[in-house]
């Protein structure tokens, strides 16, 4: 692994016999390696690169199969093996150009500009793809951001704690207990979604609550997706104005309008009210889970945008992100050059610009 000559020890399965050969070997000046260190020397050996180093603490932190398989893939060299592909494509029209330069005063062209064009334009797109990639490659990194809305009472703790199989928020009949947002993950169909259970929406004048319903707001905004949860037994009367709100301050998110507590109430005048919404709309009770299975396949199928193919390469390094980021505005950089036929020396630090990103 390392690239070191090592040993290896087998000896008998009791704890005694293997602390004792620990204590034995380390009395003879062997240390216990630091964290990441065979990792480390790993890399220094050459033995892998750095996207492969940092494969291993994703591939050791991955709580789903999906996050498992993507950065197993990486540590294989699936996404290293691609960059290089895009670097000796780009590596040999570099060399041509600067080529040329070194026969400037005789006006000869060993880089096709069709061909190099051609090629920009392929590679801009294969770069992009990857960059688009992150996405999807932050979300199986960090959980899919589900964040849960509602005003207070209406049931967002109780459904946290249905989600997650343990009563990991606080819940109690006063208005305004969550005062600030409680998290927690938990793995569905492959898939690692983070819930952000948030502070009851309403008009108040308590400064502390206040400030946790600014927060759930910020939530909302960065989430992937909402569940808003609306009480059966006691809805909004401002709800439709809320929910337009939500819908135009958090419109990346999937939004789910899910009536809670809806074995305690009727709730046709509530369904009335929605008609005119294009969101799913689903009756819940979190209580007793009634309803959470219906509610779990649809967000399953709204998170179908992180669904990818085996031989697909996910990006899900924020370093590497950037680096991609900067490669492809070299790219439109290059392929502005080329269609207006700037000079070589000005075409090829755009194409080393491109290489230094890669």
């Amino acid at each position: 692994f390392t690239g070191e000559e090592s040993f290896e020890i087998s000896c008998h399965g009791s704890p005694y016999i293997v602390s004792r050969i620990m204590e034995s070997l380390l009395e003879a000046g062997a240390r216990l390696a630091d964290p990441g260190e065979y990792t480390m020397r790993a890399f220094m050996n050459g033995q892998m690169d750095l996207a492969q180093a940092e494969a291993v603490a994703d591939l050791i932190h991955a709580e789903n199969k999906t996050m498992h398989d993507v950065a197993l893939r990486q540590l294989k060299g699936g996404f290293s093996n691609e960059i290089t592909a895009f670097r000796e494509e780009l590596v040999h029209f570099a060399s041509m150009i600067e080529l040329e330069l070194d026969f400037s005063e005789e006006d000869v062209e060993f880089a096709s500009r069709a061909d190099l064009l051609k090629m920009l334009h392929s590679l801009k797109t294969n770069v992009n793809n990857l960059i688009d990639s992150f996405k999807y490659g932050n979300a199986l990194k960090k959980g899919i951001a589900t964040a849960i809305l509602g005003a207070p009472n209406a049931g967002k703790s109780t459904l946290l704690n249905a989600l997650l199989g343990e009563d990991r928020a606080i819940v109690s009949a006063i208005a305004g207990t969550t005062r600030d947002t409680v998290e927690d993950t938990f793995n569905y169909g492959g898939l690692t979604y983070r819930l952000i259970d948030t502070a009851g929406i309403r008009e108040t004048e308590d400064y502390v609550e206040k400030i946790g319903i600014q927060k759930a707001f910020e939530q909302a905004e960065k989430a992937d997706v909402i569940f808003y949860l609306i009480d059966a037994t006691a809805p909004e009367s401002d709800l439709e104005q809320r929910i337009t709100h939500l819908e135009q301050s958090a419109s990346q998110a999937e939004l789910f309008l899910c009536i809670n507590k809806s074995d305690q109430a009727d709730t046709t005048e509530i369904l009335s009210r929605l008609k005119g919404s294009k969101r799913q709309i689903f009756e819940i009770a979190a209580k007793t889970k009634d309803g959470l299975s219906g509610l779990l396949t649809a967000l399953k199928e709204a998170t179908a945008w992180t669904s990818h193919s085996a031989s697909q390469t996910i990006v899900t390094n924020a370093r590497h992100a950037d680096a991609l980021r900067r490669t492809s505005l070299a790219l439109d950089k290059s392929i502005e050059a080329v269609e207006l036929s700037i000079p070589g020396d000005l075409l090829a630090q755009d194409l080393r610009l491109a290489l230094d990103g890669l």
